[in-house]
């Protein structure tokens, strides 16, 4: 159970000395290097959050792409118990790297801890045989030094639930996809019409995905 920081920093640790048992290169800081195979390129027909897996829902697992916008606290016991869910993470499409928070007025060693974290559980995933999705969560611009090891052109996701609405002047979206330059974007959540539209003005093929709740409303 994680229960503070230093736990959070065992769960780096091991993750780090498991991946490199199992041939993974690191950065000098630390984060791993991906290659553009480990990445799923089929369009999953769903986007859910991994505690809602298996709900009435999800009717074709194998063309659902489980995630993990939720809070921390549901975020934590995955972080845990990876390696003991990796079955389970094998019955559907693929997964989307972790969520953990991150805001641009955190530490900035804070900021690039909660990145490395999260490309760590990706590469677990990745050496488990799971197909692997990009998750566009960054801090400041700074941050963005942290995505060299993965690839262009490879299918990203982000979450726009509970997030404040882009604005026109506002970059740092934007920013951040041109920095990757990922060959689609699913978005979990609701759609940012501000957003999507810059995505649309720099030719990035984008996907929305209604949040869960509003899928259970839906389907009541």
């Amino acid at each position: 159970m994680i229960k503070n920081f230093m736990d959070l920093c065992k769960i780096a640790e091991d993750y780090t000395t498991y991946l490199q048992n199992r041939g993974i290169k690191f950065n000098a800081n630390g984060f791993p290097f991906f290659t553009k195979d480990m990445f799923l390129e089929e369009t999953p027909e769903l986007m859910i959050p991994y505690d809602f897996r298996k709900t009435r829902i999800v009717e074709h697992p194998d063309k659902t792409l489980l995630c993990f916008y939720c809070s921390d606290a549901r975020i934590y016991p995955r972080l845990s118990n990876i390696l003991n869910d990796i079955s389970e993470y094998k019955k559907y499409l693929g997964a989307v790297a972790t969520d953990v928070t991150i805001t641009s007025d955190m530490d900035e060693e804070w900021q690039d801890f909660v990145m490395l974290l999260n490309q760590l559980f990706m590469a677990v995933l990745v050496v488990n045989g799971i197909k692997i999705v990009a998750n566009l969560r960054t801090g400041n611009n700074k941050t963005h030094r942290n995505l060299g090891g993965i690839p262009a052109g490879v299918m990203w996701a982000t979450g726009f639930l509970g997030c404040s609405k882009d604005k026109p002047y506002d970059m740092r979206f934007i920013s951040s996809i041109i920095t990757v330059h990922p060959s689609k974007l699913l978005i979990y959540g609701k759609n940012d019409p501000c957003a999507t539209e810059k995505l649309s003005m720099i030719g990035i093929p984008y996907l929305i995905y209604p949040d869960y709740h509003t899928i259970r409303k839906e389907v009541a």
